[in-house]
């Protein structure tokens, strides 16, 4: 039992060890964020989804994948196994809080969009509506001017008729 235990102990440290180590790896090269161009070279792995780096760590395993940089990341990933790979593919993607942080600046922003482009179309329509009602009212003030002048002619013809009769 005491055996199993160092054991057991043993390869928890060591699967630490690999996977830290690998992690180190990685920042020495693509910087303490993935924020870099290995070597000016590669992609900034921090822009990455977590299923393109897991792509690429077990291409470059495998040798399916890479350019220039196959042969040193080869050796960077030959001993991760696949659970190693998707640990460190999640480390530098980010978790899922920042996915969801992405998602929901993405909602805000379509939202924002979506209430300025309504307010656009309101102010247009009150736009319009005021360069309609302006129109409406200019009628309106010419008929009854002109409804006005046509009583006042009458009214005016009426009179003269009736002086003339006098």
């Amino acid at each position: 039992m005491k055996k199993t235990m160092i054991t057991l102990a043993a390869l928890t440290v060591a699967g630490t060890s690999v996977f830290a180590a690998s992690t180190a790896a990685c920042k020495g090269c693509h910087g303490q964020n993935f924020e870099k161009k290995a070597m000016n070279v590669s992609k900034i792995v921090k822009e990455m989804s977590k299923a393109d780096i897991v792509t690429a760590l077990k291409g470059y395993k495998d040798g399916s994948y890479g350019g220039n940089m196959k042969g040193i990341m080869a050796g960077q990933v030959k001993a991760l196994d696949d659970a190693a790979i998707e640990a460190i593919a999640t480390e530098i993607a980010g978790d899922e809080k920042k996915a969801d942080a992405a998602s929901t600046a993405v909602d805000a922003a379509k939202e924002k969009a979506s209430a300025s482009m309504t307010d656009a179309v309101v102010d247009a329509a009150k736009a319009k509506a005021t360069e309609v009602a302006t129109e409406v009212a200019k009628e309106a003030a010419n008929t009854a001017i002109d409804t006005a002048k046509a009583k006042a002619t009458e009214s005016a013809t009426g009179a003269a008729a009736k002086m003339m009769m006098k």
